[in-house]
């Protein structure tokens, strides 16, 4: 009886441990090829393959953005947004600011709801120019898998 008590609790457990990693797999929204160096908030990263994963499956608004050869991992938070753009394809956006670049949407395919980062405060002078007039701005899209 004290043999079957056990078999039936370790195969209790390994289904949970089977789920909780089927759970954490799901967890994985997308994948990017950023081609150029960045910031997440205050934190400057490298080109390079990135992934983006939700800190809950279920809901709120952090995520993980880590590098593919696990060197390098943000956490950061990012509201929804509405947006009216119809666009099909997933793809995440970044503002250039003269020549740093801002991760600032996350805009994925599907019924997954965009979501938008606020950009860090940038000191005075990383937002102008040489000349000392205010910089230049433009938003970069680059399309994930």
């Amino acid at each position: 009886m004290r043999k079957q008590i056990i078999n039936i609790f370790a195969t209790v457990s390994l289904f949970l441990m089977l789920g909780i990693a089927a759970s954490a797999q799901t967890a994985k929204e997308m994948t990017v090829n950023i081609p150029f160096d960045f910031y997440v908030g205050k934190t400057e990263l490298p080109a390079g393959t990135y992934s983006i994963y939700r800190t809950s499956a279920t809901s709120g608004d952090g995520f993980i953005l880590r590098s593919d050869d696990l060197k390098r991992a943000v956490i950061f938070n990012a509201k929804v947004i509405r947006t009216s753009d119809s666009s099909s394809g997933s793809r995440i956006e970044f503002r250039r600011l003269n020549d740093r670049y801002f991760l600032s949407r996350i805009l994925p395919a599907g019924k997954s709801a965009p979501r938008e980062l606020e950009i860090a405060r940038i000191d005075r002078d990383g937002s102008r120019n040489k000349s000392g007039n205010p910089g230049s701005s433009e938003i970069i899209s680059i399309p994930i898998r």
